[in-house]
């Protein structure tokens, strides 16, 4: 009986480590890890700031979390790091789609059990506060978007591991914690949710060198050579084109759509500025949008005899008296090569009266000698006529004009807060409220110009354009510039007689 007992603990002891190794052989380690090529790229930049950008499925998560470990053990493969024990923290969308369901599984796939408190994840792990310690003293904090800010403060950190895109606070928050380490920082992203704060402030500074210290990596889901082209599309398959660019190629889209879809930089920006001369002779316009925390926007626009259309100037600041606008107005009208415009046009919110001073912006840029006209603001019209301009490659913008050409090529219509929402109600027909303002002034510009009536669409290219440009340069017409009157700026002889038209916007 004894020796039958012995014989069955024998057998389960041997299938019990049998079972042991064929886990140990099936369960990948870093030490099995075998990285495609953009992984050894993100692996081995010391960059103090990397977006790993991706489509679905493209192993950014693995890089990131592989990364991190890394990070956590004090030894990397690709790069000197910080020896053992080092702070970290990995940031996630929400506690169970990303922590529980993502990241945990990750770094228990990736993890050597031998870097663990007694092998065993029970002992490194303290679920009350979502802490991870190793073996050789280092910790890792995981954290979710779902906490309030001020739950990111604490103390240094020697590494950030964002996966998904994080809320502005929340990475100003966690970035202050590496000041002290010099520490670094990784995103791993697919862009779903369209140009958002990442795209301004970390992609376009990494893709143009802006900032030297960012790296910028995109990969498409085929790149990932452990995936066949049938898994791919069973995953990507019925999505709309913009979706599928995100979620694919890992590229940035506007998911409410562009307002100006036919603005192209390589077409409608002029290869280098204008010589004023060659537009004494053009119709002259400014257009304005007026902000205060906001930025007010100054246009100037010139009209051919041919009905070309250049953008040669701009003037945007916010915090900015309308006194000192005034001032920089008329000294850029002054300067060589330069002469008042023939109509200025502007915001229409501008003729409303200040409660304190009973005074309106309109008013007041009269009293300093800039008469405004209201613009009109039919978001339909103006849009409209813009995109009919661009079609037909009759609105030029010189290259000096930089906050324009940033925003009209990044505008988008707004939409619904939540994806269920976007799929049950048909697109909304409202501008997004954000960096608008160069793209309004212009709206309020366009307002003014005749309906275009040349044949659509026009097949553009960079030669057609620049023969364009070059045809209405050559149409020019003797005619006197516009007489301005100085006197008009005369703050202080406005009295209860005095009146101002409202819709030339000047006093009489």
């Amino acid at each position: 009986m004894a020796r039958w007992a012995k014989k069955v603990d024998d057998e389960d002891f041997a299938g019990m480590f049998q079972r042991g190794l064929n886990q140990a052989v099936l369960r990948p380690t870093i030490h099995n890890y075998k990285p495609h090529e953009k992984q050894v790229i993100f692996h081995k930049s010391t960059k103090r700031i990397k977006q790993y950008i991706g489509g679905n499925r493209s192993g950014k998560t693995v890089g990131g979390i592989v990364e991190d470990i890394y990070w956590m053990r004090g030894k990397h493969p690709y790069r000197a790091v910080p020896s053992a024990p080092t702070r970290g923290r990995i940031v996630c969308v929400s506690r169970r789609e990303g922590m529980d369901e993502i990241i945990i599984p990750e770094i228990n796939r990736w993890l050597p059990p031998s870097d663990l408190i007694n092998g065993s994840w029970e002992d490194s792990y303290r679920k009350a506060d979502s802490k991870l310690t190793l073996s050789n003293g280092s910790t890792c904090e995981l954290m979710t978007y779902e906490q309030d800010r001020e739950k990111f403060a604490g103390t240094s950190r020697h590494w950030t591991h964002f996966d998904e895109e994080p809320p502005k606070a929340i990475y100003d928050e966690c970035k202050m914690r590496l000041l002290d380490t010099g520490g670094t920082l990784w995103i791993t992203m697919t862009p779903v949710d369209g140009m958002t704060w990442t795209f301004d402030e970390i992609h376009m500074k990494g893709l143009t060198g802006e900032d030297r210290e960012i790296l910028v990596l995109i990969i498409d889901t085929e790149e990932n050579p452990y995936l066949s082209p049938e898994d791919v599309e069973r995953v990507l398959g019925g999505l709309d084109e913009d979706e599928r660019k995100a979620r694919k190629q890992g590229r940035y889209v506007n998911l409410g759509g562009l307002v100006y879809k036919s603005f192209d930089p390589g077409i409608h920006v002029l290869e280098e500025s204008i010589d004023y001369t060659k537009l004494l002779s053009w119709t002259q316009y400014r257009s304005m949008d007026h902000g205060l925390n906001n930025p007010t926007c100054w246009l100037w626009h010139a009209v051919s005899p041919t009905g070309v259309v250049i953008t040669y100037d701009e003037l945007y600041q916010n915090e900015t008296l309308i006194s000192e606008f005034a001032r920089m107005i008329h000294d850029r009208d002054r300067s060589p090569g330069r002469r008042y415009p023939d109509l200025c046009i502007g915001d229409p919110a501008i003729a409303q009266r200040n409660a304190q001073s009973g005074l309106s912006v309109q008013k007041l840029y009269s009293i300093e000698g800039i008469p405004i006209q209201l613009g009109n603001n039919d978001i339909a019209v103006g849009v409209e006529k813009i995109n009919s301009y661009l079609r037909t490659g009759r609105w030029f913008i010189d290259p000096k004009c930089k906050n324009l050409i940033r925003e009209i090529s990044r505008l988008r219509w707004k939409i619904y807060e939540t994806a269920k929402k976007r799929h049950d109600n048909n697109p909304r027909a409202e501008i997004h409220k954000k960096n608008d303002h160069a793209p309004d002034a212009a709206r309020y510009f366009f307002g003014l110009m005749p309906d275009l009536r040349l044949p659509q669409p026009v097949e553009l290219s960079k030669e057609k354009t620049n023969k364009i440009v070059q045809e209405a340069l050559d149409a020019v017409i003797s005619r006197p510039g516009a007489v301005y009157d100085l006197n008009l700026r005369r703050p202080q002889q406005h009295t209860e007689w005095t009146a101002i038209d409202e819709h030339m916007g000047g006093y009489y």
